[in-house]
């Protein structure tokens, strides 16, 4: 016999309750579907259990699961960001996470009742004020913002005629500074040209042919008998540079139509060596 959706998830989840109260960092926007059920989610930044008092910084979600129909209005429950909740839980069962899973999978609590709204708690409103205080980095490219949320920081700037969204991941060790990655975005930016310019090179020598096969589908009158190297370098438009932690560089272009509107992503490794190009989106 199939076991049911609900009784799945349930199962994902131990069966002794406890109270415990968290600082939640963002609204539920959304649902994992689970055939007739779905099961929406709400991250928390900090949190408390009620028995010991004691405060944790670990990250977490809440989760709960209702019936998946099209009338619903609403995710079940109805979290604030920065709200802080009384809730009666049930912890996830601990198993060994895979290579690729977060830490949070093991930080998960069933929601079976919110039982205070607002409330107030010294310890987690002070963890409150310091998540809210903007965190920045100046730098001769603009001022760099610390999303929380996404853990990296964003500049909007100028890059070669074009504006582009820089975002720099911030440090393993340390969520509010970016100091790899923003060395390794100053030693790039010290020749744009020359970089942007190396850039859609490679990304031509990797997705010409198949720009043209694509372009062999295409049934516009106007298209041209062949994109050249030359015609795939113009067409690209730099939209998005990503720094990473580990030093390594992600590049997203406009493609130009070539692609019928998909990006092309351009991976970079630590070392500046030039490792994939593909079309996403």
């Amino acid at each position: 016999m199939t076991i049911d959706e609900k009784k799945k998830f349930e199962q994902e989840f131990e069966n002794e309750e406890m109270e415990i109260t968290v600082l939640v960092d963002d609204t539920c926007c959304g649902a994992s579907i689970r055939g007739a059920w779905m099961t929406p989610s709400v991250r928390f930044a900090a949190s408390i259990n009620n028995t010991s008092d004691e405060p944790s910084r670990k990250k977490g979600r809440i989760e709960w699961i209702i019936s998946n129909k099209s009338d619903n209005e609403g995710w079940g429950y109805e979290f604030a960001k920065y709200g802080i909740y009384r809730l009666l839980v049930c912890k996830c069962v601990q198993k060994e996470l895979a290579e690729y899973q977060s830490e949070i999978m093991n930080n998960r609590y069933m929601l079976i009742k919110i039982l205070e709204e607002d409330v107030k708690n010294e310890k987690l409103e002070e963890i409150k004020e310091y998540l809210q205080k903007p965190v920045t980095i100046e730098s001769q490219f603009g001022t760099f913002q610390l999303d929380r949320e996404l853990s990296w920081f964003a500049c909007e700037m100028d890059w070669c005629g074009n504006e582009v969204s820089v975002t720099l991941e911030s440090d393993e060790d340390c969520e509010e500074t970016a100091n790899k990655a923003m060395s390794i975005f100053q030693q790039i930016a010290k020749d744009k040209a020359g970089f942007d310019k190396k850039s859609r090179e490679y990304a031509s020598e990797q997705l010409l042919e198949l720009a043209n096969d694509w372009l062999a589908d295409d049934d516009s009158e106007d298209k041209p008998d062949e994109i050249t190297k030359e015609m795939f370098m113009e067409s690209m438009e730099l939209d998005d540079l990503c720094v990473n932690s580990d030093g390594s560089i992600t590049l997203y272009y406009d493609d130009g139509d070539m692609f019928w509107g998909h990006a092309i992503e351009v991976d970079i490794e630590e070392d500046g060596t030039y490792s994939d190009a593909n079309i996403a989106g």
